[in-house]
């Protein structure tokens, strides 16, 4: 049987996957359909800032490259 929680859950997983690769109008969307499904405030920002952190870093390191071996 599924709780409440298990739906705003879902929500966050898929959004922050949409913030990780770039799709930020998706996942704003998705951010207000979390928390309308009841996501706590903590939780949802804290995870938007975790995948678009994520995002930041994973570009830095497309632009420095892969350290060459030692």
């Amino acid at each position: 049987m599924m709780n409440a929680s298990d739906d705003w859950k879902t929500v966050l997983t898929v959004m922050s996957e949409a913030f990780s690769t770039g799709d930020n109008p998706r996942g704003e969307d998705l951010l207000w359909s979390a928390l309308d499904a009841g996501a706590p405030w903590d939780v949802a920002t804290s995870t938007v800032a975790r995948a678009l952190s994520a995002r930041l870093a994973a570009e830095r390191q497309d632009k420095v490259g892969t350290p060459a071996p030692a």
